[in-house]
């Protein structure tokens, strides 16, 4: 495959703002993959990092972590991709060595951040050696390049269920229907049998929610009035999923004596969460953080999205260009649609 020596590439220079830039092609190392992107997926994370900035994204620099594509080159030693192979992947991976990885507490794993790759909203993307080893896959011609895109978020989310004890769980409701609600709500029958609910708002989201077996569902905007036949409720599980502080207060509001909480939905960096400390001793509450995914976690994401049995056309808007990437932010900033595609060509 002849490689150009430049591409194009997206740079967040600041929170609300990014430009489209001429970069040097990065050439692969020992290890490494150099990918031909052919699609990228904009998300909940990439408009947060646009919003406000994230802890994990550099500005300025790179931005996109979800992607599929092909093969362009392999650097000496790399695992044994050919030239041309259409891929799948993620960003990261962990170092398999660290006290914390001893422990299997694989999404802790200090390099998982410190030595992940960004920079999928551009023409090629430089895959590393551990990620390259442990979470770079053959893409079958069955999936497609916008759907293996999918495979980072799915794997958060798969990330997410595994933390969750679900021995005796007879009830779950989802608070956030966005695209990891929207997940959750899909994937939910693979782990449990429970009865399965759903809060959120956008009546698409909320027909969405149904058909993916949520009921009942209640349109409920964070903050607001509770819904008169919800007032009363509570469930084993909560999955919160708003990422938003008064979603984390009232997923703890909704939740049984003995239930558990999953705190999904990620807060800006100082946000303080207040907690009823007399419930959450004498009811035995249990307040699971969430953070990533582990090499587990996405091989089992693989496997549902190969399975051919999830609704994945619905949960992608539409594709746009990368000229486009400012306009893709501003629409999953006012909520219009759940993620899009991105092609750089």
């Amino acid at each position: 495959m002849k490689l150009p020596d430049v591409m194009r590439s997206a740079v967040l220079v600041e929170p609300g703002r990014v430009e489209i830039r001429d970069v040097p092609l990065p050439r692969p190392g020992p290890g490494q993959v150099l990918v031909r992107i052919e699609r990228a997926l904009a998300g909940g994370t990439d408009r947060k990092a646009f919003a406000r900035g994230h802890p994990q994204i550099p500005m300025p620099g790179p931005i996109g972590h979800r992607y599929a594509g092909v093969v362009a080159s392999l650097g000496p030693g790399a695992p044994a991709f050919e030239v041309g192979q259409p891929i799948m992947g993620v960003h990261s991976a962990p170092c398999l060595q660290c006290d914390l990885c001893r422990k299997e507490r694989w999404s802790l794993c200090p390099h998982v951040m410190a030595e992940k790759v960004l920079g999928a909203f551009g023409q090629y993307l430089c895959i590393p050696a551990q990620v390259a080893k442990l979470n770079l896959f053959p893409r079958p011609a069955s999936l497609s390049p916008d759907h293996a895109a999918l495979l980072e978020p799915l794997a958060c989310v798969v990330h997410g269920l595994a933390l969750i004890d679900w021995k005796h769980v007879e009830s779950v409701l989802v608070l956030g229907l966005g695209a990891v609600g929207l997940f959750f709500a899909q994937l939910l029958p693979s782990y449990t049998r429970a009865a399965r609910a759903g809060c959120g708002r956008r009546q698409r989201r909320l027909e969405l929610a149904r058909r993916f077996g949520l009921d009942p569902v209640w349109e409920l905007h964070v903050g607001k009035d509770l819904p008169d036949d919800l007032r009363q409720r509570r469930f084993d599980v909560v999955l919160e999923c708003t990422g938003k502080l008064e979603g984390w207060q009232q997923a703890f509001d909704f939740v049984l004596p003995g239930g558990q909480v999953l705190l999904f939905g990620g807060l800006p960096k100082g946000s303080v969460f207040p907690v009823d400390c007399t419930r959450l001793h004498y009811e035995e509450i249990r307040l699971l953080g969430d953070f990533h995914f582990s090499h587990r976690d996405v091989a089992r994401a693989r496997e549902f999205l190969l399975a051919g049995q999830l609704e994945l056309e619905a949960m992608i808007d539409d594709c746009l260009p990368l000229d486009q990437l400012p306009e893709v932010m501003r629409r999953l900033a006012e909520s219009e649609g759940l993620q899009y595609a991105v092609n750089p060509w």
